[in-house]
Order: structure tokens, then C-alpha cells, then sequence
């Protein structure tokens, strides 16, 4: 069967994407024996705007596909915890160490993650194109059939049992196939650059919330330092001066962040992302599926955007691997993957609006910092959840609610 399907198709699945989803999938399908092909416009490394952050949920994936140590080798940085800052100056950390021992973060640039998560599922037999700007899908009769894509200055058609979307937040794949739809809100520009110098306190991650503007500090490899601002996409639009005048500008409104920044030295340009919140109406159908942030991504406050990526690359593999065994690549038959996600994510997700409500409320954020601050159990079950490793849900018990908000 496998031999007549690549009779007729160039793969059995194309992959449009080489960030973490992309390039886990189809490492896995690789594994499996499946004949893969994976497309990118990028030539890597290249960088990303992007936190350059794992939780420790997602470093706990990265090393049962065999690559933590490979990253600890590149220089990513260990963050046990994650100290937030509340607007009015009020602390506390989330201790991923303290609420589970040997649990932590990483640090380490997308230069560097994505180029070893794409040379690993090269080195299992993914064949990779690098370069390749695909314009859209192929359909038959209702059937998504193949990609549109320019490689090497031509236009080419390329057919597949399965097209996987794993090309991120603007996924032409999701755009084709018209399932893309931006959220109203929060609508969130993020801005992201390396700094050189940044003073460190005892190793770990910080995030900083002021009244209109978010910033979070991540340590990478090399001495370096990843600072990433996300404000509202309206006051970016209507900045007076350059976006490296905003940048700064935002980071002097965050009084704790500005001190650490004090002498320190940018290194590279200011990335910048919008549309930080999108959701694709369906993730899978006939011909074809969607992984990542391709399927839904929300302003990433809690850093869970790599885990997820990492386990929706997860929960699809075998779920297209068992279809293409049926040689039915329907929608009806790729639905145990919608079900997987929607097991996997729909807590945490609601944890993250809850989460969008304290950021984008001050008042209310400094009341819960203080909270937290003050009752370390509170602290350590978030610092659980946060970290991906204790269920979300218990977020949403209104015991713990009630525990976190009440006077």
C-alpha cells in the first residue's frame, strides 16, 4: 500500500512548518516508517520572536525524545522558578523546584531549538526543504490533496495522503482552508531582542506586569538574556517614534525591570509579533490537520507555548499514523486527534484566560501577587500549574479560587 501511495504523491504526509510542532511530527511519523516531507520558507537557524522559553512540563518532553541534553550542551539555562512582579511593586515566585524537586525551566533561543529539533527529524529520514513558501492547499472535491509552494524562484504542486499546518500563528494552511480565526481579544503586539549584561538575581525566569505593558526575562545560552515586551497592539500602532523607541520606553515603565536592563547591551534587532491570540474554528478535516500554534495560540503569559506545541505534535502522530494504515485520511477519521486536544488543552487554556484577566486588570493583579505572596501553599499549586506539570483543573476548583481572590 505505502508503495502505491508514493506512486502517485510526492510523500505520504507534507509538513508545512520547521518550528517545534512541525519538526516533532515529523520526526514521529519519520519513526514510524512514514515518508515525510517538510517544508519551511527559513533557512536555519534562524531567529524567532519568540520568549525563547520551556516550561518545565516542555523540557520534561524534550528530554523523553532524547534532546535535553543535547540543548543543555548548546548552553540552555536551567530557571527553577519564576519570580513575577505585580505593578505596584509586590513579588512572588513561582518555585517550580520547590513544588516538585528537580523541576525547571529552560532557557535557550529559538536559533538554537528549532535547528535541533529540525537536524533530529532530518537525521530519521524527514526529508526537509528549506526555503519553500507555501502559498496555500490543494484540493479535490472537498479533499485537502496536496501544497502550493515556490521553491527556488518556481511554483510547484505537491501531493500528499495528509497536509499537516504546522506554520504558526499567520498558517497559510489555516488561511486557505478559511478555519483561521483571530480573537478579539486580547489583542497583543509582543516584542522580543537579546540583550548581553543583564543583571541576574539567583537564576531565574521574571515576568513584570505594569499598567499597560508586560515584560518577561528569560536567560539563554552564551551570556545572553531574552527580553520580551508584549503591550497592546493599538498603542504599538500609534507609537510617536521607532519601535526601539518604544521598546525602551516600555521597558523604563517597568521600574524593577528597567534596574536589571541598567547598563546592559542589546544584541540583534527587536522581532516583532501581533495577532497574539487566534484560534483555527477546526484542526482537522479531510486531507488534512493542524499542530501548534497553527491550531491555537493565546498571549503567552503563562510560557506554555513550546510544551504545547511539543504535545499536540504528540497527540497527532499516532492518530495519523493509524489513519494512513486505514489509508483514510478523513476528517472522521483523524477526529480522535480534535478529541486529544480538547482532553489536553481546554483546562489549561481557561487557566490562561483567568490568568489574561489578573495581567490586563491591575488592581486585581496586585491583590493576587500580595495573595500569593503571602500563603505559600497557593503559590506552589500555581507554580504546578504554571510549570505544566500539575493538572490545570486544579486551578479552577473555586476552592482554590475563592482562596486566591478573597479580601
Amino acid at each position: 500500500m505505502r508503495n502505491q501511495v508514493l506512486a502517485s504523491r510526492d510523500a505520504e504526509v507534507i509538513v508545512v512548518g520547521g518550528g517545534p510542532a512541525g519538526s516533532t511530527l515529523a520526526a514521529a511519523l519519520a519513526e514510524a516508517g512514514r515518508e515525510v516531507l517538510l517544508l519551511d520558507k527559513a533557512r536555519f537557524p534562524r531567529h524567532k520572536p519568540c520568549s525563547d522559553y520551556v516550561n518545565p512540563a516542555g523540557a520534561e518532553l524534550l528530554a523523553e525524545m532524547g534532546v535535553l541534553d543535547e540543548a543543555l550542551r548548546l548552553g540552555a539555562r536551567r530557571m527553577e522558578g519564576m519570580i513575577v512582579h505585580a505593578p505596584n511593586g509586590a513579588a512572588f515566585t513561582a518555585h517550580y523546584a520547590r513544588a516538585e524537586p528537580g523541576r525547571a525551566a529552560l532557557g535557550l533561543s529559538r536559533y538554537q531549538l528549532d535547528r535541533l529539533l529540525l537536524e533530529r527529524a532530518r537525521a530519521v529520514g524527514v526529508t526537509v526543504c528549506e526555503g519553500a513558501h507555501v502559498r496555500g492547499v490543494l484540493e479535490n472535491s472537498g479533499r485537502v490533496t496536496g501544497i502550493l509552494a515556490t521553491i527556488d524562484g518556481s511554483r510547484d504542486a505537491l501531493r500528499a495522503s495528509l497536509v499537516v499546518g504546522a506554520d504558526g500563528r499567520h498558517s497559510a494552511v489555516a488561511r486557505t482552508l478559511r478555519v483561521a480565526s483571530p480573537l478579539r481579544w486580547p489583542r497583543k503586539t509582543g516584542l522580543a531582542a537579546h540583550f548581553r549584561g543583564v543583571a541576574e538575581g539567583n537564576g531565574f525566569g521574571e515576568m513584570f506586569v505594569g499598567s499597560r505593558v508586560y515584560a518577561g526575562l528569560a536567560l539563554l545560552e552564551d551570556g545572553l538574556t531574552n527580553v520580551t515586551v508584549v503591550a497592546n497592539t493599538s498603542d504599538v500602532a500609534r507609537r510617536p517614534g521607532s519601535i526601539e523607541q518604544f521598546f525602551a520606553a516600555a521597558t523604563q515603565e517597568l521600574p524593577a525591570m528597567a534596574r536589571l536592563l541598567d547598563g546592559a547591551e542589546r544584541v540583534g534587532t527587536i522581532r516583532g509579533v501581533g495577532s497574539m491570540a487566534c484560534r483555527a474554528r477546526q484542526t482537522a478535516g479531510n486531507g488534512w490537520l493542524l499542530v501548534g500554534d497553527a491550531a491555537a495560540f493565546l498571549d503567552p503569559f503563562p510560557g506554555e507555548g513550546i510544551e504545547q506545541a511539543l504535545r499536540s505534535a504528540m497527540l497527532a502522530a499516532p492518530v495519523i499514523d493509524a489513519a494512513l494504515d486505514g489509508d483514510d485520511c478523513s476528517a472522521a477519521a483523524l477526529a480522535p486527534y480534535r478529541l486529544a486536544r480538547r482532553r489536553a488543552f481546554t483546562a489549561k487554556r481557561q487557566v490562561s484566560w483567568i490568568v489574561q484577566g489578573f495581567v490586563n486588570n491591575p488592581p486585581l493583579m496586585n491583590h493576587v501577587t500580595a495573595r500569593l505572596a503571602r500563603r505559600d501553599e497557593l503559590g506552589l499549586t500555581l507554580a504546578g500549574i504554571l510549570g505544566g506539570f500539575q493538572p490545570a483543573t486544579r486551578a479552577l476548583d473555586p476552592r482554590f479560587l475563592a482562596r486566591l481572590l478573597r479580601p
